[in-house]
């Protein structure tokens, strides 16, 4: 995992397609309501990009 913080302020992560799947299945486990709409469009972004696609 790599994050780097570029000079216009974009936070760029790098993530290994386990990582990712992981902090995916992270954020799905966290009640909806707890999940700032930043990190629930994180959490579909994942999905998008993982081989694992849970339902829930």
């Amino acid at each position: 995992m790599q994050i780097t913080l570029t000079d216009t302020g974009t936070v760029q992560v790098t993530l290994t397609a386990e990582e990712a799947a992981d902090v995916r299945d992270d954020l799905g486990g966290i009640w909806g309501s707890k999940v700032s709409t930043a990190g629930d469009k994180l959490h579909s972004l994942l999905e998008t990009v993982t081989d694992e696609r849970p339902t829930a």
